[in-house]
């Protein structure tokens, strides 16, 4: 094979791995994982609630998995009273039509708890002239007693 032809394909090898995110990146990484079932590193998302309750600055990266196995990330910052919300999902080759990156500013993180399922939200939301809301984590309560984090 001549090496122009075999330089890329290792070039495009190189390019195909750097485009995936799998799980089992995200987990050497340290960010919060939801596989649409198992969370993994809920530790890391723990110590930033902390933080936030303390108003002391702190960031998470949570990475939700879709049933396909594509992701999007969420790179939260609170710098002591407002949430930034990076959305990316430069990673999700399933994204249709929505934008690769977003970002917006939150005024509150809400924790709401059901008897199964706990729901982590940013309230306040500012993203250009609309206010809203936006789900970080949705938990069920047997996955974080079953799983370790």
């Amino acid at each position: 094979m001549p090496k122009k032809l075999k330089f890329l394909l290792l070039l495009g090898l190189c390019l195909v791995a750097a485009c995936s995110y799998d799980s089992e990146k995200a987990v050497k990484n340290g960010d919060v994982i939801n596989m649409n079932g198992p969370i993994f590193n809920f530790d890391r998302f723990e110590r930033f609630l902390e933080s936030v309750e303390l108003e002391d600055a702190a960031s998470v990266r949570i990475t939700n998995y879709t049933l396909e196995g594509n992701p999007t990330l969420y790179n939260v910052t609170f710098d002591g009273s407002v949430f930034g919300l990076e959305i990316d999902r430069t990673k999700n080759k399933e994204r249709g039509d929505n934008p690769t990156k977003e970002n917006m500013s939150c005024t509150e993180l809400v924790k709401e708890e059901g008897q199964q399922l706990l729901i982590y939200t940013l309230e306040g939301c500012q993203q250009g002239s609309t206010v809203d809301s936006f789900t970080l984590l949705n938990i069920m309560k047997e996955q974080l007693d079953d799983h370790e984090h």
